[in-house]
């Protein structure tokens, strides 16, 4: 791996180091059997995992939880749920032995980007004096999904040199409509609530298993009908190459 990338990780490392000082040094949960509800919750939908075409990553439902638990938990239990969320999407049912800076980077870019989208949903809402679920949301959603996209994008970029711009285009063209369609489940799950009706967020934030099998689903069929349409071409110069004999 090259040293610049290394660094990368280093760095995005001790971010998330100082992120879970700042969690332990504050930690003090007010419901914390339903935290654990919602932990538990969380990480079965971290198991549901899909693989990105031509990336070694994947994309969870975990991303659901997150936001959910920006609107009804503390920065300590939200922080906690998307670590816990990107070690079960690592090393869950994986297709090959993942590497340990695989493991190491993606705990700590989950860590980091859930961080980001707790402080940004609370603090810009605050600075402006409003109080809406919808606008915490908005921006909660907005910043993990650039966040999230764009450093993963860029550890790829460094550590296989390729084109940062192509790569973070490809990434986000395939994840913009499943963090969408999550970011409404979401969204619906946490107006419903009220913030304290933990029972209704679970019941709506399980729709997004629905969502999860329909993009399976929709990626499956577009690397079929990848496959497909390059077979179709080496036969057409196969075949070509067959009349110019």
């Amino acid at each position: 791996m090259p040293s610049l990338a290394k660094a990368y990780i280093a760095m995005i490392a001790a971010v998330a180091v100082t992120v879970l000082t700042v969690v332990a040094y504050r930690w003090n949960p007010e419901n914390f059997l339903g935290f654990l509800l919602f932990f538990a919750l969380a990480m079965l939908g971290s198991a549901m995992k899909i693989r990105l075409p031509g990336f070694k990553t994947t994309i969870s439902t975990n991303f659901v939880f997150i936001l959910i638990g920006l609107a009804l938990f503390s920065f300590g239990e939200t922080v906690l749920i998307g670590l816990g969320g990107a070690l079960v999407q690592s090393l869950w049912k994986t297709q090959t032995r993942p590497k340990a800076v695989q493991v190491f980077f993606n705990a700590a870019c989950l860590t980091v980007c859930t961080a980001a989208a707790f402080w940004t949903s609370h603090a810009v809402p605050a600075m402006l004096g409003l109080n809406s679920i919808a606008v915490m949301m908005v921006l909660g959603a907005c910043v993990y999904l650039l966040l999230n996209t764009g450093l993963v994008s860029l550890v790829i970029s460094l550590a296989e040199g390729r084109s940062l711009k192509e790569i973070w285009s490809s990434c986000y063209e395939w994840t913009f409509p499943y963090f969408l369609a999550g970011a409404a489940v979401a969204g619906l799950a946490s107006a419903a609530s009220h913030g304290t009706n933990l029972a209704i967020a679970l019941l709506v934030a399980s729709a997004m298993y629905f969502v999860y099998v329909y993009y399976r689903m929709r990626i499956v069929r577009a690397v079929l009908d990848n496959v497909s349409t390059v077979s179709q071409e080496n036969e057409a110069l196969l075949a070509g190459a067959t009349r110019g004999r």
